[in-house]
């Protein structure tokens, strides 16, 4: 009679592991910490596994397009952080080799299932037990665990394929915004600050049957990354402390929704009109009108100051008026 009985449970086991299964995603979902699921509008999903495994409303909101999405794009930039690659994920287009690996969340499910943490343990829960939020402490650990099994796999070699896609670099990786990282490359490649600069060459045909454009390697510069600092430095010091601090932000990888909750504003449109001005500047300024920005800048500044003063003489003026 025991051994039947443990037959049974034991096929029930089997067939609860089969159906969730299919849910793969599920145990990346439970490694959010509750601080990210709430600005993600991600906690109101259940806690309890079986809930979303059994209730036909939940299983329909896990396979939608809009939750899966918003879990591959919660998941790969928790993971980003952790990657120690330097700039913002924002900071990279989507033709990036490794912005594409960090979304991957095929990737991601597999290799957090090698460490244990699988669909199987989530099947074993009994009915009405939650797995609990992490913490966002908790959670940056899992991550960077995560990160060292990701970074020294045997079978993906990712420190090999990095070494690759950081010596091969090209302007496609990096997305329009304006970053260190873009700049760096900028700088490097064309040697932008350098008198004699990088010009791009019109070599043979192409597989489309169009001239290619052929750019001449750069050498390596030992102090290119501290002149670019300095020379990115100067075009942030035409920027507004608001302005300044929206780069700062942008390049940590916040998204504009998250900066304009941050520095104040109603929406996130106002921070988009700055992120387009300051794109804007940036352009004038990388194409060397340095010292004109700088003129301008120093007249706004001259402008505001006597506006600031107008202000204060008719201030004073009424005042002694209404002593009078």
């Amino acid at each position: 009679m025991n051994q039947e009985t443990n037959q049974e449970i034991q096929k029930m086991y089997e067939n609860r592991s089969q159906i969730f299964r299919e849910f793969l995603y599920l145990p990346l979902f439970y490694l959010i910490p509750d601080e990210i699921a709430v600005k993600r509008k991600l906690h109101n999903f259940p806690r309890d596994p079986n809930v979303v495994v059994m209730s036909e409303h939940w299983r329909e909101v896990y396979h939608s397009k809009h939750f899966q999405v918003m879990v591959l794009d919660t998941w790969g930039w928790m993971m980003w952080q952790c990657l120690g690659i330097r700039g913002g994920v924002d900071n990279y287009s989507k033709n990036d080799p490794f912005v594409q690996m960090v979304f991957a969340i095929p990737m991601w499910a597999w290799l957090i299932d090698e460490m244990g943490i699988t669909t199987d343990y989530l099947a074993s829960l009994a009915p009405g037990t939650e797995v609990p939020f992490l913490t966002m402490e908790q959670a940056a650990h899992n991550c960077d665990q995560i990160a060292k099994r990701f970074w020294n796999h045997p079978i993906l070699k990712m420190r090999e394929v990095w070494e690759v896609v950081k010596n091969h670099r090209c302007y496609k990786d990096y997305s329009s915004q304006a970053s260190h990282v873009k700049m760096d490359f900028h700088r490097q490649y064309y040697h932008t600050r350098a008198k004699t600069k990088v010009e791009p060459i019109i070599g043979a045909y192409g597989e489309d049957g169009e001239e290619e454009v052929i750019h001449a390697p750069y050498t390596q510069n030992e102090y290119a990354e501290v002149e670019t600092k300095i020379w990115f430095q100067e075009f942030l010091d035409l920027l507004s402390e608001k302005d300044r601090k929206i780069v700062s932000l942008l390049e940590q990888g916040y998204i504009q929704e998250e900066i304009a909750q941050m520095l104040g504003y109603a929406n996130h449109s106002g921070v988009t009109k700055r992120v387009q001005y300051i794109r804007k500047l940036f352009e004038q300024f990388r194409n060397d009108d340095v010292e004109l920005l700088k003129s301008q800048h120093a007249e706004v500044k001259k402008t505001n100051k006597g506006n600031g003063n107008n202000r204060s003489s008719k201030n004073n003026k009424n005042k002694n008026i209404a002593t009078k």
